[in-house]
C-alpha cells in the first residue's frame, strides 16, 4: 500500500450567529448542515477540533454557565466577548421566577384540596337532585 497517495480530509467549520454578530452555533465535520444558509464558513482542518467542533473548537465551550455566548464573528474571524459585552447580555436576562417557599405551597395544597372536596359535595348533591327529579317523573 502506498502511503503517499492516501488524501486525509479535511472538516468545515460553520458557525452561526444572532442578531448581534454573537456565535449561537458551531457545525463541522460529521455534523455539517445540508442548507448552509446563515451559516458562515470560519475554518478546517482535520481532527477532533474541526470533526466535533461544537464541544472543542471554541475553548472554554460557546456559552458561560448562565448561557451567554462567549463568542462573536468580527469580521469573519471568532473572537472571545469581552467581560462588558456579557456582562450586558447577563443583564438584560428576565429575572428568575419567584419559587413558593415551603409554608406557601403548604396553604396553596390546604386550599386546593378544600376545593376539591367542596366540588365533590357539589356533584354528590346535584346526583342526589337528578335522582330524587328523576323519580318524580318516572313515579306518575
Amino acid at each position: 500500500m502506498n502511503l503517499e497517495n492516501i488524501q486525509i480530509l479535511k472538516s468545515k467549520v460553520y458557525v452561526k450567529t444572532d442578531e448581534n454578530n454573537r456565535i449561537i452555533r458551531c457545525e463541522g465535520g460529521y455534523t455539517t448542515p445540508e442548507d448552509l444558509t446563515g451559516w458562515t464558513y470560519i475554518d478546517e482542518g482535520t481532527g477532533d477540533k474541526y470533526n466535533l467542533c461544537q464541544s472543542h473548537y471554541f475553548e472554554g465551550g460557546l456559552y458561560d454557565a448562565d448561557g451567554i455566548p462567549r463568542y462573536k464573528l468580527m469580521d469573519g474571524v471568532p473572537v472571545l466577548r469581552s467581560d462588558a459585552e456579557m456582562e450586558a447580555d447577563r443583564a438584560a436576562l428576565p429575572a428568575p421566577e419567584a419559587i413558593p417557599s415551603v409554608k406557601e405551597l403548604a396553604e396553596e395544597n390546604k386550599r386546593l384540596k378544600a376545593q376539591i372536596a367542596a366540588n365533590a359535595d357539589r356533584q354528590e348533591f346535584l346526583e342526589d337532585c337528578i335522582a330524587e327529579m328523576a323519580s318524580q317523573v318516572y313515579s306518575v
